[in-house]
């Protein structure tokens, strides 16, 4: 070692100021007795006409070099830097000069900063393992991603490479685009990346390579932005989903009072018209929040256990009387669900509601406390029942769609080379459709936007529409049965997409007044000294507001703790569903996506459900909530948590539009259908694993978003 050179066996000895970070985690990695290259370190001010490198490097033989930055704030805990500085591989020895003054010519404002010379592998392949999910948070699993050669094509982004998961010892394949992992590697690589990481204690990003025998560490660096570590485990027994029903509308975690109130109220509501109807039976807790995450119980679905009985005594009594009632639980037999439900709704359930709003209107200024709370039952009572209509009207929808997608796919996909989503666009929508209050959640806290007007490009759409209809008919016409099936799915579809939007439109009408109710019990706690401001009585539950309205109490530090609490779990990547999945449930949520024509693509960066056909190239924009609308830039890729009606604005701007959670019934899929962009829904954690500024094209056929070359 000297002032200028140090061997990088000795660098995790020397200052950091003369050989960075980069070099001192390797030296002491070489030093514990991992397969580290060799390698030096040229101090920042070593003046590189008068150093003579090739004294220092002999010992590395006759080899390329790899000439990298090893920067003093490289690889922390706060920032990696990764990119920042240029890296120089397949250097020779009488190159080895120009290539480190090209790398310390990289640093920002000519910063002097040492520079790591090391012996290249010759590689088979090479990539990243991250000893934690990098996503998630989840330190129980292990992620190892690897491409053919060396790993600077995947540490640039150029290819996605393999990716496996590695829990408990069991390594899964999450994509395999390159087949370059056999599985053994995969778990010695996640083998060698656990011990590094107890080597530091703690969660490791460590890129590697191998030669065909020995696995070499050629960088680790602490997983920098890593979500926290949190336990995902239901408080209840089943399983339970953030993307379904009332999950699809809750982009962020909910606030206690909307949880304990509107929401449960919702549920009851919901579960007892379906039972009416059918006689299904859902036990409570019809949701769990874990984390300050809302998540829907699936523990009503036909999956075996007491819940598969306990339907079934209740359904299958029923079924002389109601079988039509019960043949709209599925696609293959929707066609003999009867249209009473949609008079229903137009008829009976929408009218009620819209009268409970309006003396709600009325009266909201006017009444105390306990009749406000009154107030509120009343409208979320409405609210849930109108929301079990729509499980059955727009649910009739979805299941109709389903039988054309299906029969697209077998007879006219492979023929007209397009989606069947396309004669599903430039239906005619209701007036009333863009005259509602939007939503951004349904939690109560977020105040409603103003309605939207409707997208103008709607005649483009409809002609599209009917040019394939035609086409379809023709491939068709000499097949007289499969032409009458595909007239029959169609008009049942087409018939009833308008008003599936229309009906989901109007969900929003009790919010505003809902929401002014709550804020005037909240002025009437401020006025007693239980909270500070009004909106403090989003973060208590309905017991302690009736509580507190009755015999007022301090609230204030409770409420203090709750809102840190919901800024801790905003940071959180929730799963999309907790608790123990059984395979039929996992089938079935698979099987929504194939039938709206997912083709899981081995090179994509995500994948989900198709919701609204189409290809769009465009850059990333993440956005996570109306704070981040103004951020959004025409031509943009919107990636989202979710969209409410409140995002409308945006698909107007929009270059496509892929979210976290959804089904062919949210928002995003409808609203996308409309506007004629590309949409993927459902894809899990789009919002963590795409970045700002990244070229992406998303398929909006297949369900796939691929990297796009610039």
């Amino acid at each position: 070692m000297t002032d200028s050179v140090t061997r990088l066996a000795d660098a995790d000895a020397a200052p950091i100021d003369r050989v960075g970070a980069k070099a001192q985690v390797l030296g002491r990695l070489m030093r514990a007795g991992f397969d580290v290259p060799s390698g030096v370190v040229i101090a920042p001010q070593v003046d590189l006409d008068e150093v003579d490198l090739s004294f220092w490097t002999e010992d590395l033989g006759d080899v390329s070099l790899a000439v990298r930055s090893s920067g003093v704030a490289e690889d922390g805990p706060e920032a990696s830097l990764a990119g920042m500085y240029r890296s120089v591989l397949g250097v020779d020895a009488g190159s080895a000069v120009a290539a480190i003054a090209d790398v310390r010519d990289s640093a920002p404002n000519g910063t002097p900063i040492p520079v790591l010379v090391q012996a290249m592998v010759d590689a088979v392949c090479a990539g990243v393992c991250f000893t934690a999910d990098p996503v998630t948070g989840d330190r129980a699993k292990t992620i190892v991603t690897a491409t053919h050669g060396l790993a600077d094509r995947l540490v640039s982004g150029s290819v996605p490479g393999d990716e496996w998961q590695v829990v408990s010892g069991r390594a899964k394949p999450l994509r395999t685009s390159e087949r370059v992992l056999p599985r053994r590697l995969v778990r010695s690589v996640a083998r060698v990346a656990s011990d590094i990481a107890e080597e530091f204690g703690s969660p490791q990003d460590v890129e590697w390579a191998w030669d065909g025998e020995r696995i070499w560490v050629v960088q680790a660096r602490p997983i920098t932005a890593l979500p926290p570590d949190v336990d995902w485990t239901p408080p209840a027994p089943g399983v339970y989903n953030r993307s379904l029903r009332l999950g699809e509308w809750l982009p962020e975690p909910v606030t206690p009072l909307c949880e304990s109130w509107l929401l449960t109220w919702m549920e009851r509501q919901i579960h007892h018209y379906l039972w009416e109807l059918i006689g299904q039976v859902a036990r409570e807790p019809h949701h769990v929040i874990v984390n300050g995450w809302y998540f829907y119980s699936l523990n009503w679905m036909p999956a075996p256990g007491v819940a598969f009985w306990r339907n079934l005594v209740s359904i299958v009594p029923r079924l002389p009387k109601n079988w039509r009632n019960a043949a709209g639980l599925f696609p293959q037999t929707i066609r003999f669900a009867p249209t009473a439900f949609e008079d229903e709704w137009r008829n009976e359930i929408l009218p009620q509601y819209r009268e409970a709003v309006s003396r709600a209107e009325k009266r909201v200024d006017e009444t105390g406390p306990h009749d406000l709370i009154a107030t509120i039952d009343e409208l979320a009572d409405h609210a849930g029942r109108y929301f079990g209509s729509i499980a059955v009207v727009a649910g009739s929808a979805y299941k109709w769609e389903a039988q054309l997608a299906q029969f697209w796919r077998r007879h006219l996909k492979d023929r007209l080379g397009v989606s069947h989503m396309v004669v599903l666009q430039g239906l005619d929508q209701a007036e009333v459709t863009s005259r509602t209050p939007r939503l951004e959640s349904l939690d109560w806290w977020r105040e409603p936007f103003p309605p939207a007007p409707p997208p103008q490009d709607v005649e483009r759409l409809r002609q599209e529409r009917l040019a394939l209809e035609q086409r379809a008919m023709e491939c068709l016409e000499n097949s007289p049965r499969k032409l009458s099936k595909y007239v029959e799915t169609l008009t049942g579809t087409q018939r009833l997409m308008p008003i599936r939007e229309e009906q989901i439109s109007q969900l929003s009408i009790g919010w505003p007044v809902m929401r002014r109710a709550v804020l005037r019990i909240g002025e009437a706690l401020v006025s007693s000294g239980c909270v500070d401001a009004a909106e403090d009585v989003f973060f208590l539950t309905r017991s302690e507001t009736v509580a507190m309205v009755n015999d007022p109490g301090d609230m204030r530090d409770e409420v203090a703790r709750r809102r840190s609490e919901r800024s801790f779990a905003k940071q959180l990547v929730p799963p999309v569903t907790v608790g123990h999945v059984p395979l039929i449930v996992k089938y079935l949520f698979g099987m929504s996506s194939r039938i709206q024509g997912g083709e899981r693509s081995d090179t994509a960066l995500v994948s989900g459900t198709p919701a609204s056909p189409g290809r769009a190239t465009g850059r990333v924009r993440v956005v996570r909530d109306a704070s981040e609308f103004d951020q959004f830039e025409e031509g943009e890729i919107l990636v989202a948590p979710l969209t409410a009606p409140a995002w409308t604005d945006l698909f107007s701007r929009a270059g496509a539009v892929v979210t976290d959670v959804g089904s062919a019934l949210a928002h995003a899929s409808i609203i996308a259908r409309e506007y004629g962009i590309p949409a993927i829904v459902g894809c899990g954690d789009a919002t963590s694993r795409l970045r700002d500024g990244q070229l992406v094209t998303v398929d909006g056929s297949t369900g796939n978003v691929e990297r796009a070359i610039g």
